[in-house]
């Protein structure tokens, strides 16, 4: 029987989940880890953007990987993008190009899908993907180092966010990438299901093991500022921030502000995929090192088109949209 390409249900679904849960957990319990994945299929953008599908040799899974329908702004036009993620191949069905297989067949169909672009992680050598075409993009991962306020916090209130801030979110991310050549186009759904993924991924964890917060500064009863920080064993991820001022000096008190929570204690270090026009004046980038995971692209519609290089300041994506 030929391969065939099928959408991950029933026990197809719960084969992929426990091949890939040993390396995508991220701490989770298996039956976590399935609620994590069937509770983003339920939000308003992961039922029309995201699923899973499986390259199946009768009742054989050979190979899976998750299918995003993106939209993103490339050199100032929206393209519709597929995004390919979690590319598993069981070890009793490597070696006999499984995975080269799922995603030559994932890449005819976003073709025919009018899909202009396709764009991956790749957590391996770089070098299997650029066989089919991908090419890297400049990602880079900063240290920020945070001038903390003497006397205490800055006179700010600072609350939990919720989605009536989704809006002016929207809005704020959209101003900070108009002048990137390669950024997410970010609408409130998208920010929804990015915000709830990371809470997911913290309350479905063992107890104490991973926090989420999402954060706002309001003036007049609007957002103004904001950011979404994990904190795991004593490290802060900045998993997206935005802030109305260009200069970001509201970003960089509400850091103060949550530094100055935890008076006497160890200072967390705090990492960011930030962009590099972003730099409030409480904050300073102490190192600068590319991320682990390769982010990579590929044109669909013309596979010999030359990209134009891109360089990581001309790049806004934030570690939340990592897939």
């Amino acid at each position: 029987m030929p391969f065939q390409v099928v959408p991950t249900a029933g026990a197809v679904l719960e084969q992929v989940l426990s091949d890939t849960h040993p390396l995508w957990g991220d701490g989770l319990s298996r039956d976590n880890y399935a609620k994590a994945w069937v509770a983003q299929l339920k939000t308003p953008w992961g039922q029309q953007h995201l699923d899973r599908v499986a390259l199946v040799d009768g009742p054989h899974v050979m190979c899976s990987a998750k299918r995003y329908d993106l939209s993103v702004r490339f050199d100032g036009r929206i393209r519709r993008v597929l995004g390919i993620g979690a590319v598993f191949t069981p070890p009793a069905h490597r070696g006999r190009g499984c995975a080269r297989e799922l995603l030559t067949r994932l890449l005819d169909t976003a073709v025919t899908e009018g899909q202009e672009f396709a764009m991956l992680f790749s957590e391996i050598a770089p070098a299997f993907y650029e066989q089919l075409d991908f090419v890297p993009v400049p990602l880079v991962e900063s240290t920020i180092e945070v001038d903390q306020k003497r006397g205490g916090a800055p006179a700010m209130l600072v609350r939990s966010g919720d989605d009536r801030d989704l809006p002016a979110i929207a809005e704020m991310s959209a101003a900070r990438g108009k002048n990137a050549r390669l950024v997410l186009d970010r609408n409130e759904d998208f920010i929804r299901f990015n915000i709830t993924r990371q809470r997911l991924h913290s309350g479905l964890a063992p107890s104490g093991l991973r926090t989420t917060e999402f954060l706002v500064v309001e003036e007049g009863h609007q957002a103004v500022a904001y950011l979404v920080c994990t904190e795991e064993a004593g490290r802060w991820m900045i998993e997206e921030a935005g802030d109305r001022d260009p200069s970001g000096a509201r970003l960089g008190a509400m850091l103060q502000v949550m530094l100055a929570r935890h008076p006497g204690e160890r200072l967390p270090e705090i990492k960011g995929w930030w962009p590099k026009a972003l730099i409030p004046p409480q904050l300073k980038v102490a190192a600068i090192t590319p991320t682990q995971s390769v982010l990579m692209i590929r044109p669909l519609r013309d596979r010999m088109l030359p990209l134009p290089p891109l360089a990581a300041a001309e790049v806004v994506y934030w570690h939340a949209d990592y897939f």
